[in-house]
């Protein structure tokens, strides 16, 4: 296994032969893939399971209601109020609308407009000093066309004073589906630009503030780079090719573990072939040397990388969507930066030779590398440079059961926040404050029930043609759905304005009409949830409707036969996601673990040594977690931490976590084997100290460029996984694992005796 790590860097035709073979097919894979962008979708019911009632509800919709086949945008108004009597002034409110409402609806707006519903012929639409304008736009979100349109509504009611020289509304914001589909499609295209610039800019520093070196600061990252680029062409070309879902979150998280594990690799290679070239006495064997260095740090590096390519495999198998397609990508990205560490970027540096370590400035001291002791006369031929790792090293080999106790004890102090989780299923509330979207959002709840937004649908199809002649059942559902507790007002055949009619004669030529599919095959019903439609409390009363529904139906209905009925809506989405997130973590932590278990048992060849490794990523996830809702909560005041975040906390931190510990444990092995177990613990730490800092503070500041970001979900998710690195570097690595090794002793290494 080793002449496969040392392959390219025996000689330079190796080298040339790889770095040539790599950028071949980075060329290739350009020509065929697709643009990522191409392929990616922030709608959420697509990450849902095909089986799930809102997806199966959506189908429905899009197939039977042709009419309002799109997404609607929802013009948030504020009235102005009337100074003489504190009212709305509601004469300039309606003169306002009428006029706005014309337009939207004249030869000046986009074809793409399928329909426009205002107060004028809804009154529900209308409440306080706030009223709504529902605007229906037709074609797919991902459509260029589709953006523009919703650009064109938003720079039209920036211009609503232009009406008769009058400013018509004090405030004005586009929301609904439409308005935060389109918003998130822009926060997403800044985010990419605002990563990368960050992440360059911040490796850069980082490597030429270690290295002193322009070489060593720019052609690596010039390499990790190419590798991103074949990681994002393949996925890309695997999303197409499988019709793999991809959110966009996908070339953010990507660029950033590429370009963090990639930099790691860098650190580890660099510093092993720095301490083979010190070796030589005469001129040193460039090749030899780096030759020696493959062999000893490739096997870590492929662990470590082995780690987290398996946990994100494992999510292959997810039901959610956003896991299932996106864990598989990660993991490829990590294994072709992998291929990256292990052929290419060793074989550029050692090309270069002594010039990659050319440097204009003069070596910097490294406070973590040595410290200045002298005896007690302070004799100049006395003076003892130590380094400051080795010092902790020995500290912990001398009382392992102290640092072991009290590393624990804080571990699990820091983890009690973790009970105290509220989790948030609101995309649109992770938003930047300052976004349209999250302006009209609050602007509807102020004045509406919070699922007037979005109201939850339920759809009734029949295999006949008749659905008409069942409005008493239609009714009995209504009343059933409308006495919920939750529920706050009902839209159907029989009630097109939310209340019940005294006769149902007529009521299809007075609205009702519109609640009926053109087939007569299939009827809709509008049910407004009273609370915010996104809270915990909401999503568990989609489940509670269901069963009403099922029973009204089936004890109940007299006219209708052979039915179906699906409840979907975005707050039946975000249900059927808790519900599938929930089924995926039953299986996924112990399955994830299990695999990590085994990529340790494999590479350190023991038992006991991987089982106490799997401990520390445990228990450090777990202080890092509890942590990290303490942040989200009290310090950063957020209102939640997005569901979905915690378990992309849990995958990143115990993927990453075990890959410091990998390499710590793999130089503790190495040294205990040539000088005993305190003094080899010592020396590991030692010799691993310096470059495993570095490549903590470079991994976690990489990913902490995402606490830069306004979009809440990857604030969070930034900020936990560069918590979780800064604490496995300083504490679960320098602390945690020597201690439990040098209790362990020669017992880490069973059932292997050498």
């Amino acid at each position: 296994m080793k002449n496969i790590f040392t392959l390219s860097v025996k000689n330079w035709k190796n080298a040339t032969f790889f770095i040539v073979l790599w950028f071949v097919l980075m060329n290739l894979l350009f020509m065929v893939s697709p643009q990522l962008s191409e392929v990616t979708t922030n709608n959420q019911d697509d990450f849902l399971p095909s089986d799930s009632e809102s997806v199966s509800a959506m189908k429905v919709r899009f197939e039977k209601f042709p009419s309002t086949d799109g997404i609607p945008a929802i013009i948030a108004l504020r009235s102005y109020i009337d100074s003489s009597t504190n009212q709305p002034d509601t004469e300039r409110t309606n003169l306002g609308i009428l006029n706005f409402v014309n337009l939207l609806r004249s030869d000046k707006a986009p074809n793409s407009i399928s329909s426009v519903i205002s107060p004028m012929e809804d009154p529900s639409l209308s409440s306080d000093n706030i009223s709504m304008i529902i605007v229906n736009i037709s074609g797919s979100p991902q459509d260029e066309n589709f953006g523009s349109t919703v650009d064109w509504i938003t720079n039209e009611t920036k211009n609503l004073e232009n009406f008769q020289g009058i400013s018509y509304f004090s405030e004005v914001a586009i929301t609904g589906p439409a308005g935060i589909f389109n918003d998130a499609v822009k926060v997403f295209q800044s985010i990419d630009q605002q990563l990368l610039l960050l992440s360059i800019t911040f490796v850069v520093f980082i490597l030429f503030l270690i290295y002193k070196s322009p070489v060593l600061a720019i052609i690596p990252l010039l390499l990790i780079f190419t590798a991103l680029g074949i990681a994002n062409f393949l996925a890309a070309l695997l999303a197409k090719t499988f019709e793999l879902p991809l959110n966009g979150q996908v070339t953010g998280i990507l660029s950033i573990l590429v370009i963090g594990a990639g930099t790691n690799y860098v650190l580890f290679i660099v510093s092993r072939y720095k301490e083979e070239l010190s070796r030589y006495s005469g001129e040193p064997d460039k090749w030899q040397a780096m030759t020696n260095a493959m062999s000893k740090v490739a096997p870590s590096i492929t662990g470590s990388a082995g780690t987290t390519i398996v946990a994100m495999s494992a999510l292959t198998f997810a039901s959610y969507g956003s896991f299932r397609a996106l864990g598989p990508m990660l993991a490829m990205g990590m294994f072709i930066v992998l291929l990256c560490g292990i052929f290419i970027i060793p074989s550029v540096i050692v090309l270069f030779g002594k010039s990659a370590f050319w440097t204009p400035y003069p070596p910097i001291k490294n406070f973590f590398q040595t410290k200045i002791l002298k005896n007690s006369n302070n004799s100049k031929s006395s003076i003892k440079k130590v380094s400051v790792w080795e010092k902790i090293g020995e500290y912990v080999v001398d009382n392992p059961k102290q640092v072991f106790i009290v590393t624990m004890l804080g571990i699990i102090f820091a983890t009690v926040p973790s009970f105290s989780m509220k989790p948030s299923f609101s995309f649109v509330d992770g938003f930047p404050d300052d976004s349209e979207s999250k302006i009209g959002y609050k602007m509807i709840n102020e004045g509406f029930p919070g699922g007037q937004l979005s109201p939850t649908q339920i759809f009734l199809k029949t295999d006949g043609n008749n659905i008409n002649e069942g409005l008493m059942d239609i009714e009995y559902l209504s009343a059933a759905i409308s006495n919920t507790e939750g529920i706050s007002k009902v839209y159907s055949a029989t009630r097109p304005y939310g209340d019940p009619s005294y006769t149902l004669e007529g009521i299809l030529d007075q609205g009702g009409s519109r609640y009926i599919s053109s087939d007569n095959s299939t009827t809709k019903l509008d049910a407004v949830i009273s609370g915010d439609y996104l809270s915990v409390d909401s999503l568990n009363l989609i489940k509670d409707l269901r069963k009403i529904i099922d029973e009204t139906a089936t004890n109940e209905f007299i006219y209708i036969k052979d039915y179906e009925i699906y409840v979907g809506g975005d707050t039946a989405v975000a249900s059927d996601t808790k519900t599938s997130i929930d089924a995926d973590i039953l299986w996924l932590a112990p399955v994830s673990l299990l695999a990590i278990l085994l990529v340790l048992i494999i590479l350190l060849k023991s038992i006991v040594a991987p089982l106490y490794l799997l401990f520390s990523v445990v228990v450090s996830f777990a202080a890092t977690f509890g942590l990290s809702i303490f942040a989200f909560q009290f310090i950063f005041q957020h209102s939640g931490v997005a569901y979905a975040t915690g378990v992309w906390m849990f995958i990143f931190l115990v993927a990453l976590g075990a890959d410091y510990n990998i390499f710590v444990m793999s130089r503790i092995k190495e040294s205990t084997d040539l000088e005993g177990i305190k003094k080899g613990i010592s020396k590991a730490i030692s010799r691993t100290g310096g470059v495993v800092t570095s490549a903590g503070i470079i991994l976690a500041g990489t990913f902490g460029i995402f606490t830069t970001l306004e979009l809440r979900e990857l604030f969070q998710l930034g900020f936990a996984v560069m918590l979780g690195v800064l604490i496995d570097t300083f504490i679960v690595r320098a602390l945690l694992v020597p201690s439990m090794a040098a209790i362990l002793g020669k017992r880490s290494w069973w059932p292997n005796k050498g």
